[in-house]
């Protein structure tokens, strides 16, 4: 197992106007690109109704497994909640992080919840996510999950 280890320090006011993130690593692990995703994204949040429309609650793109867009709402799914948004896919994936990959007509997973993918012989992917779901990557988006993955493990 490898360990990381880990430094914060507070910068003061003098120093400088923005926070500062360096990492020093051998090779950059999955890990590790999943943390930079994060930093480069700003850990942008959006405000989403609860599956029962009880409430809205602020969650966090990395913390969607994936979404689909159905009935002219996206539905966004957690490890252990369903969310609604009013939005349009193409809205949303403007909107959404670089690690939010859309892979079908309707459907956009987040590729650090992918985990396995095999091959069917007419030409489409299925993946398995984290939650132990499986979607389909259609044959039009197979060649773009197949570089974002090639680019992912080349970081590790």
């Amino acid at each position: 197992m490898i360990t990381i280890k880990i430094i914060i320090k507070k910068l003061s006011q003098k120093e400088t106007t923005e926070d500062l993130a360096i990492f020093k690593v051998h090779n950059i692990s999955g890990t590790v690109q999943q943390a930079i995703d994060i930093l480069k994204s700003g850990n942008k949040h959006l405000l989403a109704k609860l599956e029962d429309h009880s409430r809205e609650e602020q969650i966090s793109y990395q913390d969607i497994v994936y979404a689909e867009y159905l009935e002219r709402q996206m539905i966004l799914y957690t490890n252990s909640k369903i969310y609604y948004i009013r939005q349009s896919l193409n809205q949303f994936n403007q909107d959404s992080p670089d690690y939010l990959l859309q892979i079908s007509k309707n459907i956009l997973v987040n590729l650090y919840a992918i985990k396995a993918f095999e091959a069917r012989l007419n030409g489409t992917l299925v993946v398995q996510l984290t939650t132990d779901e499986k979607q389909i990557v259609s044959r039009h988006f197979v060649p773009i999950l197949r570089k974002r993955i090639h680019e992912l493990a080349q970081n590790t």
